[in-house]
């Protein structure tokens, strides 16, 4: 006894767009139900159960009377002296008195439940209602021009018994949608109804009814009147067609003029009804219909375009409501707003949000202001929050990250979306503080400039101070801080056709016009807003002040502090405390002395020649001065050509003081002045002779003068004079001296090293030259650096007695004069080691023999390309080549002594034997040394004659590079460590850095090993291998890389001609940074 039914299991809530606008941007959201459909087993028409869910219990409706048994569905068992349908006695129903769905009683209709009248024609239950689905209505303004929906609006009233309201304050709409959609179980919802009886042929059930009234409503002297009325039907609905399923849209246009406070309504009906067709007998008789049960609801769009008010606008506050503040506007805590009294009288508030932007400093109007929207961006607020404002308020805060000046803006949100906006501006800093330039000092400006505005010389009746630039809050100061507040600058709309333009503005009775940090500018100098100065004589007893501050008003870097009683030697100290806005301060002050009299010299005393002053050749000065009031701080020489005037040198020595405990040593050559700091009366000073060095070749036959000028510490002054006599009398001066003490360090039968001492010079030294003789009175002359101080002489014979002459040139290379005196040296070379071979005939014959076959080889290779034809078109492209390197050559600016070097090499290098010349040196202090530890040897990567190549790893303080170690063969012997040493030598004097040079690096002295050059490794390999590579596939390509190559060499050669360096080997590196000659 029962069935299947779907049914509606339960209604789920979602959060759709409601407030839409082009090209489809929701920007509202509204609460929309819809059924979620389940299946159940139910009992059967006429059954029901009591819980058990097994539907055995018929039901008979209208029950059996006067104790009656319902023992069938609408069947009833009477008791005794009882009959009828229902046990109500004699049945009085029929075609002319039709009673359905129900029971005759007599001549009285019973109804069965839910339904009434006289007749059962009545349906008054509201379990008869169908379930409505879905109803909703869709307002929307559509521009024709534009073709497209530019806003819409959505009210749903779906599993609603109140009306659907959407406040909205958009001005046209012109287009709308009504969608409804219904249903009806009428097997379930009838299922109570008895059976059918005879004189009744059909009955049905259903949905006949669906109706909308569009009404606009207008106010009107304090109350609302209809202006229009638009009904609508749904189609294909009657009491005569009743349907079980209802699904109705409309679309409608219209063009009304909606003004604040209007509402605009969809006002829906849906019935239940159904009719019953009479028989009398078997014939046709008539139609009933049933009167129709209902439900109905509205959706309605109200209409408000006015904004929120506060109650200071209608002096309707209670209690000092304030529109918008911040609890603190200069902090170092969290940002926490408060609001209060705002209303809106149609619509009402909705929400309120709180925002806060980080202000920039605008450049153009020299103002602070919110980040602009614009085309390339479009900014964020750095916190937003949503308040509703129901209830309650839970005012939300925000804690900034960084110090700034921040925008807090609040938006009052009524239900219609109009808005109202407030600002206030705050500060926050936890971090910053007040700092000191040490450019920008605290300045008496009325002290001398030339002792440091420390010393006042002229009027003492008042000192003038200045700290311009001198105190800074260095974060205010960069973030413009106290700079005005620019004007709110208004934005967002509502599109083209929407009613509303830059909207969100900020009027100026809600503006941020009260408190500290508000819209105008806060004075300050350099972030500073208030200065307070105090000053005191000095004593032995000055502490801090506590007390006698004053503030500098108006606000100003600079005050003069009058005086009275004051001396010479007294001194005045003054403080200046600094404060920001922050609540930080600084205090930090100066001192002043006062001296208005000259220090007092006597006659000088010169010594000339000493052997223990402080230079190699000097002469010494006592000059005897005291300052009773400031002390002697400063003594000037200035050496004067007699007669002529003409100013030789020059030389300032600060004299310093001397503590108070060495001075009570002394007590008869010290003197302490008044502000603590203690003199000797004597001051010597050495003077260095070369300082009046002449040229050389010069005549020095001229007469000197000293000047001698004695400062204070107030830097007054006065002068003494000394005549020093003829200049060339002083030591140093136009004497030139050869080296001394020559020794020998190490002597061999073909060598001897010696060392020697650099002779005292006032002139630069251009060279040192040793002449050699040999037992047969013939010379050789050696060329040694001009720094160097030991040379290594080789190529001797053994057992043989020389001797040499040792000169110094002093000058330049082009004007020099030779010392006039030489040193003398002479020594015995040891006998000759015989153990050592040379090299043998048979050798020398195998090397020419290799020579001669690589040549034969060589001459076949080239005739065999001529006659094939390969050579003409190599020519040709390599000739082109190197005519563009020529043609880019010719235009580098060239110089004659280029040009006449270049042409004739043997001019390239003005010493005969390079490799004997550097080799013989020292190892000069500029040759990039290099710590061992930091070199780590790998792998071996060639041989030569007498060096080897290592693969290394250069580790400095942070990197590690591949390197390349050239080092010494382990049968190293004097010769070899010679030529090591002259090339580092020569690639520190001579060679220098160049993009296509091999790039010397450094050198290494090694214990064991000797000498090491370090140089820059190339992975790539030697040329000479990838041309081998490529020779049977010469491509398109491959010459332009080979032209670079010709170019880099090229430049390489240029640099090496420039350096004068001769170019006799060169090796070819191939992608190596782009050094290609080694």
């Amino acid at each position: 006894n029962y069935y299947t039914r779907k049914y509606i299991r339960y209604w789920k809530t979602t959060h759709p767009c409601t407030k839409k606008t082009w090209p489809g941007i929701c920007w509202s959201h509204g609460t929309v139900h819809y059924p979620v459909f389940g299946y159940e087993n139910v009992c059967s028409s006429g059954w029901r159960h009591n819980g058990n869910q097994n539907c055995n219990i018929p039901i008979c409706s209208p029950p059996c009377m006067n104790g009656g048994t319902c023992y069938s569905p609408n069947r009833c068992y009477c008791a005794t002296g009882y009959q009828g349908d229902i046990c109500g006695g004699v049945s009085a129903c029929s075609h002319l008195k039709p009673c359905y769905p129900g029971k005759c009683y007599g001549s009285t209709c019973v109804c069965s439940d839910g339904f009434n009248g006289g007749s059962c024609l009545t349906l008054q239950s509201q379990t008869f209602l169908p379930a409505i689905e879905k109803v909703n209505a869709t307002f929307t303004y559509h521009s024709e021009t534009l073709k497209r929906d530019e806003y819409s609006y959505k009210c749903d009233a779906t599993h609603m018994t109140k009306p659907d309201i959407t406040w909205t304050n958009q001005g046209k709409f012109n287009v709308l949608e009504f969608y409804l959609k219904a249903s009806l179980d009428d097997t379930y919802v009838f299922s109570r109804n008895p059976s059918r009886p005879s004189y009744i042929s059909t009955v049905k059930f259903g949905i006949v009814s669906a109706t909308a009234s569009v009404i606009h409503m207008k106010l009107k002297n304090g109350g609302y009147y209809e202006a229009k009325n638009y009904p609508l039907s749904c189609p294909n609905l009657s009491n005569k067609n009743p349907n079980t399923t209802l699904s109705c849209y409309f679309k409608k246009s219209y063009i009304i003029q909606f003004d604040s406070d209007d509402r605009f309504m969809v006002h829906f009906t849906v019935g239940t009804g159904g009719y019953r067709n009479l028989l009398n007998g078997q014939s046709y008789y008539r139609q009933d219909t049933y009167t129709p049960v209902k439900t109905e609801n509205s959706m309605e769009l109200h209409f408000d375009y006015e904004d929120p008010i506060h109650c200071s606008e209608d002096s309707s506050c209670t209690s000092r409501e304030v529109p918008f503040l911040l609890s603190h506007d200069v902090t170092n805590v969290e940002l926490s707003p408060l609001w209060h009294g705002w209303k809106d009288k149609l619509s009402g508030v909705s929400r309120y949000v709180f925002e806060v932007w980080k202000m920039e400093y605008s450049y153009d109007r020299n103002g602070l202001r919110e980040p602009l929207i614009t085309t390339a961006s479009n900014p964020v607020p750095l916190f937003i929050k949503e308040v509703n404002a129901t209830g309650s308020i839970d005012f939300p805060s925000y804690e900034p990250r960084d110090p700034g000046v921040y925008s807090a803006i609040l938006e009052v949100n009524d239900r219609a979306n109009n808005s109202q906006y407030a600002r206030q501006v705050a500060i926050f800093d936890r971090t910053s503080n007040i700092s000191t330039s040490s450019a920008d000092l605290i300045v008496v400006t009325t002290a001398s400039p030339s002792s440091n505005f420390t010393w006042q010389t002229s009027q003492f009746s008042n000192i003038e101070v200045s700290w311009s630039g001198h105190f800074m809050n260095d974060v205010h100061e960069k973030g413009h801080f106290l700079e005005k507040i620019l004007d709110y600058e208004p934005r967002l709309s509502d599109g083209k056709q929407g009613r509303r333009h830059d909207y969100k503005k900020i009027l100026p009775r809600f503006d941020d016009n009260d408190g500290v940090r508000n819209r105008s500018s806060i004075p300050n100098i350099k972030s500073i807003i208030r200065f307070e100065t105090v000053g005191r004589y000095i004593n032995s007893h000055l502490i801090f002040p506590k007390t006698g501050w004053n503030d500098v008003v108006p606000l100003s870097d600079n005050k003069t502090f009058p005086l009275t009683d004051i001396r010479d030697g007294d001194s005045y100290q003054l403080w200046i405390r600094a404060h920001d806005i922050m609540g930080n301060s600084k205090v930090d002050s100066a001192v002043v002395h006062f001296d208005r009299s000259p220090p007092t010299v006597l006659p000088l005393k010169v010594e000339y020649n000493i052997d223990d002053g402080e230079y190699p050749f000097s002469s010494r000065v006592r000059v005897a001065a005291e300052d009773e009031h400031s002390g002697v701080r400063k003594i000037s020489f200035r050496f004067i050509v007699n007669g002529t005037g003409e100013e030789k040198a020059k030389k300032d020595f600060l004299i310093e003081s001397k503590s108070k405990e060495e001075c009570e040593l002394i007590p008869r050559d010290c003197k302490c002045v008044k502000m603590g700091e203690c003199f000797l009366l004597d001051t010597v000073l050495d003077i260095n002779n070369c300082w009046l060095k002449v040229p050389i070749k010069q005549v020095a036959n001229f007469v000197l003068l000293l000047e001698v000028t004695v400062y204070n510490s107030a830097m007054l002054s006065s002068k003494r004079y000394k005549t020093i006599g003829m200049v060339k009398q002083l030591h140093g001066i136009q004497h030139y001296y050869s080296p001394s003490n020559i020794t020998v360090v190490r002597k061999t039968s073909s060598s001897v090293s010696v060392k020697w001492i650099q002779a005292k010079t006032c002139y630069e030294r251009a060279g040192i030259v040793i002449i050699l003789y040999r037992p047969d009175n013939k010379t050789k002359e050696f060329k040694v650096h001009k720094d160097a101080t030991t040379f290594d002489l080789t190529g001797l014979s053994s057992l043989t007695s020389y001797w040499f002459l040792m000169y110094t040139k002093y000058g330049n290379d082009t004007d020099f004069v030779s010392s006039s005196s030489p040193a003398m040296f002479a020594f015995v070379t040891r006998q000759k080691d015989e153990s050592v071979k040379s090299f043998s005939t048979y050798g020398i014959i195998g090397i020419a023999a290799g020579v001669t076959v690589l040549l034969i080889v060589v001459v076949i290779v080239l005739v065999f390309l001529g006659r094939t034809g390969r050579l003409q078109p190599a020519k040709q492209r390599i000739t082109s080549s190197i005519r563009t390197v020529r043609n880019t050559i010719r235009v580098q600016p060239t110089s004659n002594e280029y040009t006449v070097n270049f042409q004739n090499r043997t001019n390239v290098s003005k010493e005969d034997d390079d490799i004997y010349f550097y080799g013989r040196m020292e190892m000069l202090e500029d040759t990039m040394q290099i710590s061992r530890k930091n070199i780590s040897l790998k792998s071996e990567l060639a041989r030569g004659r007498f060096a080897v190549i290592f693969l290394a790893k250069y580790y400095t303080k942070s990197e590690c590079h591949d390197v390349v170690a050239k080092t010494l063969k382990d049968d190293q012997n004097e010769e070899a460590i010679m030529k090591m040493k002259a090339k580092i030598n020569f690639y520190t004097a001579r060679v220098g850095r160049h993009k296509n040079i091999l790039e010397f690096i450094g050198s290494v002295e090694d214990e064991v090993r000797g000498p090491m050059m370090i140089l820059e490794y190339c992975s790539k390999g030697v040329l000479k291998l990838f041309l081998e590579s490529i020779k049977s596939k010469m491509a398109v390509d491959i010459d332009e890389r080979l032209y670079r190559i010709v170019f880099g060499i090229c430049l390489g050669m240029d640099f090496l001609a420039s350096k004068k360096v001769s170019i006799d080997y060169i090796h070819l590196q191939w992608e190596c940074n782009r050094k290609q000659i080694s």
